[in-house]
């Protein structure tokens, strides 16, 4: 136990914590997500609200005196245990993720306690004190919540849906196939072409329990993807906040065609990697449906978003990259990579003078005004550039094409 005088600094520091629970809970969610990489960006919404209750009640149970040892799971850390259930996670990622937060979080207590006393002697007894509480705490919340996961997973591995995506993950991973026997169990032709989608909403996790409601929509905006592209009923498999699909046809779909329906109440976006044929093109479709559907949200491409990898394949080049895409950009840039809406739109101006052959008449009609201020505006950045646009054309192309990709990475 803490002696009288520790025991003030470890109250003041309880006092401190609750005014800040937003705060720390938001700074351990990125510790969390940007240490282990095999959580996925549409997760990070459930490991905040995990993180909030749980902080919630640390500081609960340590202004009442309770026995870390009984401590039990909030609904939303057991939302978040039976999420990773649903995304096929392993139940080591999640204590991963639980240890990960503890470090962090002692980091936090560590600095609070600093700023409040320089007494040495104090400052050791109440984090030695504050350490032992938490890896209680931790201890008692990881074996209730393994439980939970536990039996999540057993009752999930029951169902037709884990037979399929247990199929569709066999696929992916790779190795030899037996196409014909498992078309027939997953239902789906794997011997013609394939167009493989990833259907997503940026609201998933806002509403925890309310996965079933998503996936329907989503099933029914998968529907309405393949139809646009002509081609046969999809193949879907859910992982949390997103929809993983296929759908195919005996000639190749026209990705020009790539549509989502009107609207939703989740506000959806679909991303689609080129057509390709048999086992072969079924895994490489889905692979650049993933990558593209990483650059619309490093790009901040929003809700209602349609990306097909053949469009963004230079961005999709630094898609796991995007700090090497930004310090090129700046590079070849300089004053021009600029955030502000002026220089932002000088660079617009000058992809689209590029794109279109360097011709002032054809990129003033494109982007709807007159010539002469495209000229204006080409002038205007080279003198940011410091050179004519047409030095270095290549690099400066690809440059502007990594604009977009500069202050979206962190949330993306």
């Amino acid at each position: 136990m803490p002696t009288a005088e520790s025991r003030g600094e470890i109250e003041g520091l309880v006092a401190t914590l609750s005014r800040e629970l937003d705060e720390i809970a938001a700074a351990l969610a990125d510790t969390i997500h940007e240490h282990l990489l095999e959580l996925e960006d549409d997760l990070r919404s459930w490991t905040l609200q995990a993180a909030r209750s749980n902080l919630g009640a640390i500081v609960t149970m340590m202004r009442e005196g309770d026995d870390p040892g009984a401590a039990q799971p909030p609904p939303e850390a057991i939302s978040y245990a039976k999420e990773y259930v649903a995304r096929g996670l392993e139940l080591s990622l999640m204590q991963r993720a639980y240890r990960t937060g503890q470090g962090a979080f002692a980091g936090i207590v560590l600095e609070r306690l600093r700023t409040a006393t320089d007494d040495a002697d104090l400052l050791a007894e109440a984090m030695s004190f504050i350490n032992a509480w938490i890896f209680a705490w931790v201890e008692a919340i990881e074996r209730r919540l393994t439980d939970v996961y536990l039996s999540e997973h057993a009752q999930l591995a029951r169902g037709a849906d884990a037979v399929r995506a247990a199929e569709v993950r066999a696929l992916l991973g790779g190795g030899a196939v037996d196409a014909a026997a498992v078309s027939l169990r997953l239902g789906y032709e794997l011997e013609r072409f394939h167009v493989g989608f990833v259907i997503w909403s940026e609201n998933a996790g806002e509403r925890p329990g309310g996965a079933g409601e998503l996936v329907a929509e989503m099933e029914r905006a998968a529907e309405t993807v393949a139809e646009s592209l002509r081609a046969g009923v999809p193949l879907t498999v859910a992982e949390g906040g997103h929809l993983t699909c296929w759908t195919g046809s005996r000639r190749e779909p026209d990705l020009s065609r790539l549509r989502l329906p009107r609207a939703g109440t989740h506000g959806l976006s679909v991303a689609a990697g080129t057509p390709a044929a048999g086992v072969e093109g079924f895994v490489s479709s889905h692979r650049e449906a993933l990558l593209a559907r990483r650059v619309a949200r490093l790009r901040g491409d929003g809700v209602g978003a349609v990306a097909a990898y053949p469009d963004l394949a230079l961005e999709a080049l630094f898609a796991d990259t995007p700090e090497a895409a930004r310090r090129f950009a700046a590079s070849e840039l300089g004053p021009l990579a600029a955030a502000d809406d002026a220089t932002v739109r000088l660079a617009s101006t000058v992809a689209t003078f590029l794109e279109e052959g360097s011709s002032f008449v054809r990129a003033g009609r494109r982007l709807g005004i007159h010539a002469n201020t495209v000229a204006y505006r080409v002038r205007r950045a080279e003198s940011l550039l410091g050179r004519p646009v047409t030095e270095r054309q290549l690099e400066l192309r690809v440059a502007l094409r990594f604009i977009p990709l500069r202050d979206r990475s962190s949330r993306a």
